[in-house]
């Protein structure tokens, strides 16, 4: 009989032990869901900031699309200018504004070339009044030197 006595007043000893208390409940259950709010917020600002940066992202892209579509229009421009200044007309105006004319038969001298296209001549031009060339009389070597004292001020 004594052995169960002191079983069971071991047994109230442990169960009273385990009781938890109503505040020890309130506190669990306030802190179960403080947690379950945090990791909700914390969920929520991760998709708050990818969804920023995404949108980030797309207005960049539509920014980078309308440059590029600038960039083309303005290609486009200069490659009409270039195909304007390539134009026949405009090239024998400007060779003859530079004192060229048109090359007599005497002045042109033909050479042959092996596997060249027949009908493939063009229109010469030569210089009304040639110029004298000086002879080439420099070597890379001199004209390095002469370059190089030019760029860091020892000559002139």
């Amino acid at each position: 009989m004594q052995n169960i006595m002191s079983f069971r007043s071991r047994y109230d000893d442990v169960t009273r032990a385990f009781r938890q208390a109503p505040w020890r409940v309130q506190t669990q259950l306030i802190a179960t869901f403080a947690a379950l709010a945090v990791v909700i917020v914390a969920l929520g600002g991760m998709y708050l900031a990818e969804a920023s940066r995404t949108a980030t992202a797309g207005r960049d892209v539509q920014s980078l699309q309308l440059q590029k579509a600038e960039l083309e229009m303005s290609i486009n421009r200069l490659n009409a200018s270039i195909a304007q200044m390539k134009s026949v007309s405009r090239l024998e105006t400007r060779v003859r504004e530079l004192g060229y004319v048109p090359a007599q038969s005497s002045q042109v001298e033909f050479i042959i070339v092996d596997g060249y296209r027949k009908g493939q001549a063009q229109a010469a031009f030569v210089k009304s009044a040639p110029e004298e060339t000086p002879d080439y009389n420099e070597t890379l070597g001199t004209w390095l030197a002469r370059a190089l004292s030019t760029m860091i001020g020892l000559g002139g």
